[in-house]
């Protein structure tokens, strides 16, 4: 597998990588909406 200037996802998990790829790649989210958001999906009761 050739290596261009960053690791892909593919080449990382193949090669076990994934902590170099999350540090080539950080988060830019919002932790906390994420989060909110995340509960509020969980607690939704089925409509019947």
């Amino acid at each position: 597998m050739s290596r261009g200037k960053y690791l892909s996802l593919e080449e990382a998990q193949k090669s076990g990588k994934l902590k170099q790829f999350a540090k080539e790649h950080p988060s830019k989210g919002d932790k906390k909406a994420f989060d909110e958001l995340f509960e509020r999906m969980a607690k939704l009761k089925k409509e019947k």
